[in-house]
């Protein structure tokens, strides 16, 4: 009696808890899980704060470029106004009035004259604002700002590109759910296969979960 009573009871204790194998396997698919999704998670967390400060560059950036063409056409403006001036009083013969409006003028245009009287008559150009002119730094200042736009679209494109890997990342961390649901339901099946299946399932989650996180990494 005593002795089919203790087959009996170690036979069921065998249908609920299974082989040992399987156990240990249940086990070690929640360690990984578990370990995966906690790295995907604190990646994720570390590309969206990159993305945020390549954002932050690409805003300073997109600022410093209006900033250096908003000062380059309102210097322009401003210089070529005086140059205005300054040659129709010298057409005019008014000397006093040019040396008053030349000395009005930045060093540059100042420069950038000097060399246009230096000129040929017949090959000067009709103003001194010409790329032509070495001591003309206007196109200097455009270029910077078109380096500026550069530099914006480059921090921009790359905050996209980690904004897009971090959302990936986080998909990946929540897909490990499934692995977690998985094998937290295996000991409540007694069907050794349905146990397997269980398992199997959160085997596959998991080492997908694990290559795309190298390939989002």
């Amino acid at each position: 009696m005593t002795g089919g009573h203790g087959a009996s009871h170690g036979h069921g204790h065998s249908q609920m808890h299974g082989p040992r194998w399987l156990s240990v396997t249940t086990v070690t698919i929640l360690g990984v899980a578990a370990v995966l999704a906690g790295v995907t998670a604190w990646k994720s967390a570390v590309m969206q704060g990159h993305a945020v400060e390549n954002l932050t560059l690409s805003s300073k950036a997109t600022t410093d470029a209006n900033a250096l063409t908003q000062t380059a056409e309102r210097s322009m403006t401003s210089e070529r106004q005086l140059f205005i001036d300054f040659r129709s009083a010298l057409d005019s013969s008014n000397k006093d009035r040019s040396v008053m409006i030349f000395g009005m003028m930045n060093p540059n245009t100042r420069a950038a004259i000097g060399w246009w009287r230096e000129q040929p008559d017949t090959s000067r150009p009709t103003s001194p604002f010409v790329s032509a002119n070495p001591s003309w730094d206007a196109p200097g200042v455009i270029i910077d700002a078109k380096a500026a736009l550069d530099r914006s679209d480059e921090y921009l494109q790359l905050a996209e590109f980690q904004l897009g890997r971090a959302h990936s990342l986080e998909f990946l961390a929540a897909l490990l759910t499934i692995a977690f649901l998985a094998s937290g339901l295996t000991p409540l099946f007694e069907s050794l296969r349905s146990r397997i299946s269980l398992i199997a399932v959160s085997t596959s989650v998991v080492i997908a979960c694990l290559i795309g996180t190298v390939v989002f990494w």
